[in-house]
């Protein structure tokens, strides 16, 4: 049904990477945006072992089927983002849409820093506001519809262990 794009091998070992460039702190929040991100926010967090970090979620969804649409935020936690070290976790960054608006409305709530982090990004197709930066496990540039490691064919195959596309 799906072909094989990375293996599960190959996705371990781009997110053993990625973790080894992300430093945590002691003040290190984690908002996992539902319900893409969860499988890598797993998976990448499971990585840090040096101290407890906080895992907050947030609903967050772009995409009504495999058809982009209207950003909708249904869910954000109530905490006190003032001086925290945010790490924003989700499946992929497509379009920057989503990355774009949560950013904004992490930087109006006066945290110390925000960072964007992917499991999948779209290189050279999604734009994301001046000044944003971007961590992805794995850069790919082509116009597959990627299944798998979170990533959903209508609600469906989030948990496959390896990175697929819809033929």
């Amino acid at each position: 049904m799906y072909k094989v794009k990375y293996s599960k091998e190959t996705v371990a070992a781009a997110i053993d990477r990625l973790a080894g460039k992300i430093k945590v702190k002691d003040n290190t929040v984690f908002l996992v945006l539902m319900n893409g991100g969860v499988w890598f926010a797993h998976e990448l967090i499971s990585r840090f072992h040096e101290l407890p970090v906080r895992v907050e979620y947030a609903r967050v969804s772009s995409y009504k089927g495999k058809e982009q649409s209207v950003l909708n935020i249904s869910y954000i936690p109530d905490i006190d983002w003032k001086g925290k070290d945010i790490i924003v976790l989700d499946d992929i960054c497509d379009t920057g849409n989503t990355m774009n608006h949560v950013y904004v409305w992490l930087q109006e709530q006066e945290p110390e820093s925000v960072r964007l982090v992917t499991l999948l990004s779209r290189k050279g197709r999604y734009r994301l506001n001046e000044g944003i930066e971007l961590m992805s496990a794995i850069e790919d540039d082509s116009d597959d519809f990627f299944v798998g490691c979170g990533l959903d064919d209508n609600g469906y195959a989030r948990n496959l262990p390896y990175v697929g596309i819809v033929n």
